[in-house]
């Protein structure tokens, strides 16, 4: 630390640094993103310029074209029911399952093989040209194993190349299979898909045949086996059938007739037995009780009938001649007589009725029994044929089994001769492959979008890299966090800058409303008004490094603070440059050197320039003598003289870090104001001014970000105002 810079007994913390805000690390301000990404929009074009341009031209000139064709099939479960009893060769059940079999099918070497023979193998040399070369080589060394052996091999590396460009896929839910094949060759393409269609859908419809001619020639062999054992097992039953006629006299069904028939006869006749019977024994009870007499009453005979009115007429008669005569009258003895003969005729016919009854019973007892006898002689017989039709009943049943089993398969042979006829494929071409007009890949033009895209991310991501290894302050936020100290304004650069400082102050005066203007007035206002106060001030303008805008700013402010009815003077304090004197070439006879060396009084030094409206302290030259002498002592009454006498003194100090004086003039002022270029001050830079401060222990009242492109910036930016007369 130099020796002449004495430490400052103002209250240099009477103001705390302010404390930084705690920020969220996880916040991310979109907007400061996308002007940041929009700022260097021109390195994201140029690297999806540059990738897109580069892909396009590599694959053009580097990518063989190949051409895409596509055949569909459709696996058609719909079929027409021509037969309605079982097929030898079912339909499949369409499940998914089983449309992913089909698929897997249509990529099967074996039937790659079969689309490879019939396309002939010569067409696919250019696919596989050292297979090619090989084979030939083989084959002129005469080695019939080895050429078989090179032939299965470039069979198989055919076939491996195909499948590698053969795409077969499942159109969504439904029993469509696509057949997707890319080839160099556009006409090769079409032919290959085609040929897999058409060897798919013909390997189904001659594995079918083939299926049903193996089961019609079994059937035919069987059926022709069954035949014969059918004519064995017949002759067989028919010779067994004749014996036991022999044997038995006649057939169980003839017997079994006769006994049913006998059984008729046996109820009836067991019927007729008790009619008889109760009849019978009826006419001897009543005969025994009450005489023929009563039993001619219960009977029922014309003749009896017809004597019984000859008796009645009699007895009517002799009633009569009993009325006037008595019983000896020879008419009535006469009638008497005839009486005892119709009674003798009845008592006759009645025991004959008593005896045709009683041989009725009898006849009808000799009919049970003979009937009865006839039915016991045919169950002994039937038994006796039961025995022996147990042999004729087991081939009887071997013979209708043999017949039903030769039934049921002639029959199955004719449906499956049918079915030999009617076979149909499960599957059917519902789109045939076209010859492709143009390649499918390489696509130049989308991968070159893609590339794009893709070079765009890249940008994106340098971008995001040039921003999170920035070593300088491009926001507020980022110095105030880590500094602690507030933005008090956003200076962008001076449209006018490059001019120099007095076109620069002109152009402010004559256009005090733009941007920069408007940034000016709002630091004047935060400098100028702080606490509340508006009263004479003075104030330093630091720097970590030079060329960041001291000179300009302290120039703008002075123009700024004039316009606001300030009274106001410039010291420029940096004595080894003298960059105002330069700037402007003013002829001054006394400065700011001869008032410290005490050659002239302060007043001679101060210097007014009729194009600016405020004053001037400056060193006319280099003076490092007297710089190394600056010292608060010296510096204190010609700063607090000024101010007795102007509303702002404004002091341009050299930069922090390449002198110390910047240091002793920071003591005596009451403001210090930090310029930090926007984008170009080092953060390490700002970090070591800070620190000389700190331990001179001078608070700031803030910093001010100079140069700032508001095109590049992520500040907010307010567009100068300008007033209607």
């Amino acid at each position: 630390m130099n020796s002449r810079i004495m430490p400052s007994d103002l209250n240099s913390f009477a103001r705390a640094r302010r404390t930084p805000q705690p920020q969220d690390a996880d916040a991310v301000d979109l907007r400061g993103l996308w002007r940041t990404i929009w700022r260097r929009r021109w390195l994201v074009i140029g690297f999806g310029m540059g990738f897109a341009i580069l892909t396009y031209f590599a694959i053009n000139f580097l990518v063989t074209p190949k051409y895409t064709a596509l055949a569909k099939v459709m696996l058609d479960p719909r079929k027409a029911q021509i037969i309605t009893n079982e097929e030898v060769v079912r339909d499949l059940d369409l499940s998914e399952e089983v449309v992913n079999g089909e698929a897997a099918v249509l990529r099967s070497n074996v039937l790659i093989q079969e689309v490879i023979e019939t396309i002939g193998i010569e067409r696919f040399e250019p696919m596989t040209p050292k297979t090619f070369e090989w084979v030939a080589d083989v084959a002129a060394e005469g080695d019939p194993d080895a050429l078989a052996y090179a032939r299965e091999q470039q069979m198989q590396a055919v076939v491996y190349v195909i499948r590698k460009n053969l795409s077969i896929y499942r159109e969504g839910d439904s029993y469509v299979i696509g057949i997707r094949t890319e080839n160099p060759d556009r006409f090769l393409s079409a032919e290959i898909a085609n040929t897999i269609a058409d060897t798919y859908i013909g390997g189904q419809i001659s594995g079918r045949v083939d299926k049903a001619r193996r089961a019609t020639s079994w059937l035919e062999a069987r059926v022709d086996e069954l035949r014969k054992e059918v004519e064995a097992a017949e002759i067989a039953v028919a010779e067994y059938r004749a014996r036991s006629l022999l044997a038995d006299g006649s057939t169980l069904e003839t017997v079994t007739d006769q006994i049913g028939q006998l059984a008729g006869q046996l109820v009836a006749a067991r019927a007729d037995l008790a009619t008889a019977e109760a009849s019978h024994e009826r006419l001897v009870s009543v005969a025994s009780e009450g005489g023929f007499a009563a039993v001619a009453r219960i009977v029922t005979s014309p003749l009896i009938e017809q004597l019984n009115a000859e008796r009645i007429d009699l007895v009517r008669q002799d009633d009569n001649w009993a009325e006037r005569y008595d019983a000896n009258h020879v008419e009535r003895v006469r009638l008497r007589a005839k009486l005892a003969r119709i009674e003798a005729d009845i008592e006759a016919e009645v025991q004959k009725i008593m005896e045709i009854s009683a041989n009725e019973f009898e006849i009808a007892q000799i009919r049970e029994n003979t009937l009865q006898s006839g039915i016991s002689e045919l169950e002994e017989r039937i038994q006796s044929i039961t025995q022996n039709s147990l042999g004729l009943r087991q081939l009887e049943r071997e013979a209708q089994a043999a017949r039903s089993n030769y039934e049921m398969l002639l029959s199955r042979l004719t449906e499956t001769r049918t079915q030999e006829q009617l076979q149909e494929p499960d599957a059917k071409l519902i789109e045939r492959a076209v010859v492709p007009a143009t390649p499918s890949k390489p696509r130049p033009k989308l991968l070159a979008i893609m590339a794009g895209i893709l070079g765009g991310a890249a940008g994106l991501a340098v971008i995001f890299v040039l921003e999170m290894t920035t070593q300088t302050y491009r926001t507020g936020r980022d110095i105030e966090s880590e500094t602690g100290l507030p933005v008090l304004a956003n200076l962008p650069l001076h449209p006018h800058a490059k001019s120099g400082l007095m076109e620069a102050t002109r152009a402010l005066r004559d256009a005090p409303y733009t941007l920069y203007a408007e940034r000016i007035r709002h630091l004047r206002t935060a400098l100028l008004m702080r606490d509340g106060e508006d009263m004479s001030r003075a104030i330093v303008m630091l720097s970590n490094a030079p060329g960041e805008g001291k000179t300009t700013t302290a120039l703008a402010l002075a123009q700024m603070s004039v316009m606001a009815g300030k009274s106001v003077i410039v010291v420029d304090g940096d004595l080894r440059r003298a960059t105002m004197q330069k700037s402007f070439n003013w002829d001054i006879e006394n400065d700011l050197a001869d008032v410290l060396r005490g050659d002239c009084q302060l007043y001679e030094a101060v210097y007014t320039d009729p194009d600016f409206g405020f004053d001037f302290l400056v060193a006319k030259g280099t003076h490092p003598d007297v710089a190394d002498r600056l010292s608060v002592r010296k510096l204190a009454p010609i700063i607090d003289e000024l101010k007795l006498f102007y509303d702002v003194v404004i002091v341009d100090a050299p930069a922090l870090l390449a002198v110390s004086d910047a240091l002793v003039l920071a003591q005596v002022v009451d403001t210090r104001l930090l310029l930090v270029g926007w984008d170009s001050t080092p953060r390490r830079a700002v970090a070591t001014g800070l620190a000389a401060l700190n331990e001179m222990r001078l608070d700031l009242a803030g910093v001010a970000f100079s140069k700032v492109d508001p095109s590049r910036s992520s500040e907010p930016n307010i567009e100068g105002y300008s007033y209607d007369a």
